[in-house]
């Protein structure tokens, strides 16, 4: 039996080998620090040497079980840090970087391909590329020792074979014959180069070339990654102690049953890895035993031998590897080193919990363990036990260094995607698939295997139809068919109200029986609200089809994800609706259509429960409500009117200021109009010259529901609203006068036909007259006369309809119009119209009709109340606002309320059929309005009314 004569007698000697070792793991740490510098210098000698005009490299993530893109040149640097893809088993649900590195093989590729990442392709346009894909290998002699020059001695030409797939394109997978006496290739990553004009040939030498540059370099890789220095680890360990080989495992997965990364050094058989893992906690293993102590644990322990001390009781692969001795030395991490939440997000075995000390300091922690093995009979002492130890703790705090860096690196890279990926989402255009921008996004950087996104509509509760979605689907179709209800996953989210992170689907009550988990085998998964504040824009699934435990840090980023993605989802409804209205502004006249939809989406865009517009009766001195949403607001809670001086709606338009009312029950302003109503948010519809038109009103259920966004976004939607009000009443008013212009021009020939028909009649009439016979003579002299009067009527028509506008003395217009009429001597005539009033610009006719017409209709009026006559005021003045008001007042039978509008419709009279057609206020308000006056009417029934004609000042020159 052999003891510790292999080791070194002078200890002295012995610490000097493992200050050398830790040297050597020192130096291969300080290599992962140039690995983008070694990178870049690959991509630029391939660029160079071979000539392409773009070159990428992804590398294998261990921890992960990912291969990312960490590098490129030309427009390979587009997509870097945007393309992760997990290695899947699954060859119908590969990408093509994964399918690279689990086949082993070249291929070149021009154009589309089914295992193209799609989002990338189209995201960074690569239907007219031609590219080669090549993996970055590693192959290993039956010792596990790296051969350095392989790639001198292959013979290419005979051993790296060129398939042609199909006839249209470029399509050609090349293998690699394997190398007898050899492991197999170990693929660390992949390569990817090629053309911008997809017609451009990549030969056979050229793919010869590529791979054996990319061999050759595959070296300098290895040597920046975490993984050399475990080697280095393994290795020096496996010197010092005089071991056979040795094998180190660190970073404990429970859910997967292995270590993240594992190691050897001197093995016989390389796939001594696969075939002779640390074996699971409850077969009480040797390396669980010295993890779960903390201690070294060696076999066989002779001062304790019996026959079940022997390896062969404890791993009989390890007595058929020809293991004679072995020892577990436990990697135990200095507590201090590291906080609970970077240990559990490596090593989440349950038996790793962190305890403190008498003294309050942490204890170790373990995350790994390294055996060393003999294939000799071998007896370890303490010294050599407590050198073992000293060598692993210190490795293990290299490790751990190396780790950190690499996690550091990690999660810059991984900050500065997501960084990217909100800058990316912001810059979206409005009509661009933001929600599958979004999920694609998200699916590559949390290499998930399915994203799924379902648009929601908080104040509607419901979804819109289409769901978005990233990843390969087992069953496409199905997805797209389905048909959400109250009972489905995303409704339950909502129920819900807050994120759910499901290692174990089955074991989360909301995922356990979804259809889609079950259709498309996912195992694990995160649903995630998409919300604004308060306002969920919609939902977010992110499926893995294997274990995957989401870590607190992971937890930040989906919802650093989640948080940019639901501003891009309310940004760009936002411009989807202010885009919707200017659309409808520009192509409609339909006033309530346009002023429903902004009502609508300015619920939608705030979150609220309902709003409305109410529009201003600035006679009455009232809110009128034009249009509310939700359209199912019972009437008996939308009022159809409201007063100046009560509510948050009258002061918002008497002060023609916002206002932001967090919690109505303690605003005395308010006045309940709906129930169980909390906030409300309420902004005036302004005209340019602040004139009020009316209000904006937004109202919610629970305190605090808007914001400052809410207010200036609702204020954008109220100037719209302004906007549609006006542009209606323009285009309104140009049908009007393209109807009066019209009008104007066929008068003339309307006159000139009336002249030949009526001179006719005079003809007859006057033969009649010739003939004198009393009664006929009679008759003949009443149509002579009302013919002359059509006549002169006719021609005042021409004239009215053809006249241009001049400069007018008010109070000769309204004498002129006086004096054209009998006024009945019982009704008493009040005129207050002082000749010093300025001037307006109208047409002469024209405006004397419109006095002639109001005037008219109050004598009408008063006789209509009472044959003995009543009293008719005219009386005109400068108003505060700079214009002239003239009102015609009466003491007549008024007008109904409800008909107060109605009497300016073109067919609507209250004087019966032989009284009037209802023509003259129509085209007496429409008139006033033409010259940018306006008309108002206010009346009492059985007391008389009163119409005002405010007209603007003439100004010379202008």
């Amino acid at each position: 039996m052999h003891n510790s004569q292999h080791f070194p007698e002078d200890f002295k000697a012995f610490e000097q080998q493992i200050l050398q070792a830790e040297n050597q793991i020192a130096k291969a740490t300080t290599e992962l620090f140039r690995l983008e510098l070694i990178l870049d210098r690959i991509c630029h000698e391939i660029q160079d040497s071979l000539g392409f005009d773009f070159v990428n490299i992804s590398l294998v993530m261990p921890a992960s079980n990912t291969i990312e893109a960490v590098h490129g040149i030309g427009i390979g640097k587009n997509w870097v840090n945007r393309a992760r893809h997990y290695l899947e088993d699954d060859p119908e649900l590969r990408d093509i970087q994964a399918d690279i590195v689990k086949e082993c093989h070249t291929e070149i590729i021009s154009g589309q391909n089914e295992r193209f990442d799609s989002w990338i392709f189209e995201t960074f346009d690569h239907h007219h590329l031609v590219r080669i894909f090549t993996p970055i290998i590693l192959i290993r002699d039956e010792s596990g020792k790296i051969l350095e020059d392989w790639f001198e001695q292959y013979d290419w030409q005979e051993n790296f074979v060129a398939k042609q797939i199909g006839t249209e394109k470029q399509h050609t997978i090349i293998t690699m014959k394997p190398i007898p006496g050899y492991a197999p290739p170990k693929v660390i990553g992949s390569v990817e180069a090629g053309y911008e004009n997809c017609d451009t040939k990549i030969t056979h030498k050229q793919a010869i070339a590529l791979a054996k540059l990319v061999a050759q370099r595959a070296l300098d890789i290895r040597k920046a990654r975490l993984r050399y220095v475990l080697e280095t680890v393994a290795e020096n360990a496996r010197h010092i102690l005089k071991a056979d080989f040795t094998t180190l495992h660190f970073l404990w997965e429970p859910q997967k049953n292995h270590y993240i990364y594992e190691v050897c050094a001197g093995c016989i058989d390389h796939q001594l890895l696969k075939d002779f893992p640390p074996r699971k906690p409850s077969l009480n293993g040797l390396g669980w035993q010295a993890i779960l102590e903390g201690k070294p644990k060696f076999l066989p322990d002779l001062p304790k031998a019996n026959e079940n001390s022997q390896p062969s009781s404890f791993n009989p692969i390890a007595l058929k590897e020809g293991s004679r001795t072995y020892a577990a030395f436990p990697l135990l991490l200095n507590g201090s080193n590291a906080s609970i939440e970077e240990i559990t997000a490596l090593d989440r075995d349950s038996s790793n919990h962190q305890h403190q000390t008498s003294q309050g300091q942490l204890e170790p922690i373990c995350v790994g363990v390294l055996y060393v093995h003999f294939q000799r009979e071998h007896q370890f002492n303490q010294e050599e036990l407590q050198l073992g130890k000293q060598f692993a703790r210190n490795a293990v705090d290299a490790i751990w260094h190396a780790i950190t860096y690499q996690q550091m690196l990690d999660k810059a890279r991984q900050l500065a995607t997501i960084h990217s990926v909100a800058q990316s989402l912001s810059r979206i255009p409005e009509n661009a698939d933001l929600l599958g921008d979004i999920a694609w996004n998200t699916l590559n950087v949390l290499a998930a295997d399915v994203v799924t996104i379902y648009a929601y509509i908080q104040t509607e509760n419901h979804f819109l139809p289409e769901v978005s979605y990233a990843g390969r689907l087992k069953e496409e179709q199905k997805m797209k068919d389905t048909k959400l209800d109250q009972q489905d996953v995303p409704f339950l989210l909502i129920k819900h109200g807050e994120n759910i992170y499901a290692s174990i689907v089955s074991n989360e009550p909301i995922f356990k029986d979804s259809a889609f988990s079950q259709r498309e085998k996912i195992q694990s998964v995160a649903g995630v609200l998409l919300r604004v504040e308060r306002d969920i824009v919609g939902v977010m699934f992110i499926n893995y089809r294997r274990p995957h435990d989401f870590s607190g840090e992971e937890k930040q980023i989906i919802n650093t994800l989640a948080s940019s993605a639901a501003t891009a989802i309310k940004n760009q409804r936002w411009l989807q609706t202010l885009s919707s209205i200017d659309r409808q502004i520009i192509t409609t006249l339909e006033e309530d259509e346009l002023l429903k939809l902004i009502v609508q989406q300015s619920v939608q865009i705030t979150g609220a429960e309902l709003g409305t517009i109410r529009l201003l009766d600035s006679v009455n001195k009232l809110l009128v409500t034009k249009v509310s949403y939700p359209e199912s607001i019972p009437t008996s809670q939308a009022p159809k009117y409201g007063t100046l001086d009560k509510g948050i709606t009258g002061w918002v338009a008497t002060h023609r200021q916002p206002a932001l009312v967090n919690d109505v029950q303690s605003d005395i302003r308010y006045q309940p109009c709906f129930t169980n109503v909390r906030s409300e948010l309420c902004v005036p519809l302004l005209d340019k010259d602040r004139g009020v038109l009316g209000v904006l009103n937004v109202e919610g259920r629970k305190p605090q529901e808007f914001d400052q966004g809410d207010l200036r976004r609702l204020e954008i939607l109220a100037d719209l609203a302004v906007i549609a009000i006006q542009n209606a009443e323009t285009k309104e008013q140009l049908v009007k006068t393209e109807a009066i212009a019209t009008l104007g021009e066929l008068a003339g020939p309307l006159v000139h036909k009336i002249n030949n028909y009526v001179g006719a009649i005079r003809i007859w009439a006057q033969d009649i007259l010739d003939e004198n016979d009393d009664g006929d003579c009679s008759k003949a002299f009443e149509i002579f006369s009302l013919a002359n009067k059509v006549l002169e009527d006719a021609e005042c028509l021409k004239i009215w309809l053809q006249e241009q506008r001049q400069p007018l003395h008010l109070k000769k217009v309204v004498m002129q119009a006086i004096n054209r009429m009998q006024i009945s001597s019982n009704i008493q005539q009040n005129l207050h119209i002082f000749a010093s009033l300025p001037e307006v610009f109208a047409g002469k006719q024209q405006l004397i009709y419109v006095f002639d017409n109001l005037i008219q209709n109050a004598v009408d009026a008063i006789l209509m109340k009472s044959e003995l006559g009543g009293e008719l005021s005219l009386e005109a003045r400068i108003d505060e606002e700079g214009f002239v008001k003239i009102t015609v007042t009466d003491s007549g039978v008024g007008i109904a309320r409800e008909n107060l509008e109605k009497i300016f419709q073109p067919d609507y009279s209250t004087k019966g059929a032989r009284r009037g057609m209802g023509f003259g206020l129509w085209w007496t308000r429409f008139y006033v309005e033409r010259l940018g006056g306006k008309i108002l009417v206010n009346s009492t029934l059985d007391a008389g009314t009163k119409f005002s004609v405010i007209l603007p000042i003439y100004k010379s020159g202008i």
